[in-house]
């Protein structure tokens, strides 16, 4: 199970598009869907049998079908996956990580681990920034959950996408020298790693580039 595609709505579908071209060729497939506001919502998942891994999930009594299961209220699409099949024709970009925010993490926990089958690999409080992060590996990237340490409920939510680069500042060049706002590059919370944020809201969800770990 790794992930190989993200489901994308938006009110303007072409100026999205438009910004995703943007952003890069990028070694994930990105589907857009017209809807009122611009949010990620769904991410794909390429698994080798369609069927049984539907009906695995179904046992662990998630709701839904390949075409959409609820995990936690988010959307997750099982589709299948040719091995070799998204390592061709790769850009600078890479996905290193989705964002998913949650009131509940000892839910989210089961619902990500128990039902949906990634596999935790950290769980780690960072009182000082006062945040739970819970990391999980799927494929070669990670979905990471994070929960306030004073438990304050509500929905879970998407809450963006990190993409990992092996030349940050080449990449923010090209990006900025195509007209993409993008922040000043700073440390990373990873130590040894160094982010810029990109701030084009026609992206649909909050986006950050990170260096490869040194």
């Amino acid at each position: 199970m790794r992930i190989t595609g993200l489901v994308i709505s938006s009110p303007d579908v072409a100026a999205a598009q438009a910004a995703w071209r943007r952003l890069g060729t990028l070694d994930r497939e990105v589907q857009f869907e017209t809807g009122d506001e611009g949010r990620l919502t769904a991410v794909v998942l390429g698994v080798e049998d369609v069927a049984a891994t539907e009906r695995l999930l179904q046992r662990r009594g998630l709701t839904g079908d390949a075409s959409g299961f609820d995990v936690g209220g988010l959307h997750w699409r099982l589709t299948p996956f040719v091995s070799g099949h998204h390592d061709e024709g790769r850009g600078d970009l890479t996905l290193d990580h989705v964002v998913v925010r949650t009131g509940d993490a000892e839910r989210a926990t089961a619902d990500h681990g128990a039902r949906l089958g990634l596999d935790l690999r950290l769980d780690r409080r960072l009182e000082e920034h006062g945040f739970r992060g819970l990391f999980f590996r799927c494929g070669d990237a990670v979905v990471e959950i994070v929960a306030p340490t004073k438990g304050v409920d509500g929905p879970d939510v998407f809450g963006g996408l990190a993409w990992r680069t092996s030349d940050l500042d080449a990449t923010r060049e090209r990006l900025t020298g195509d007209g993409v706002e993008i922040s000043e590059i700073r440390s990373g919370r990873k130590a040894g790693t160094h982010v810029a944020t990109v701030r084009d809201p026609a992206l649909g969800t909050p986006t950050l580039l990170i260096s490869a770990s040194a």
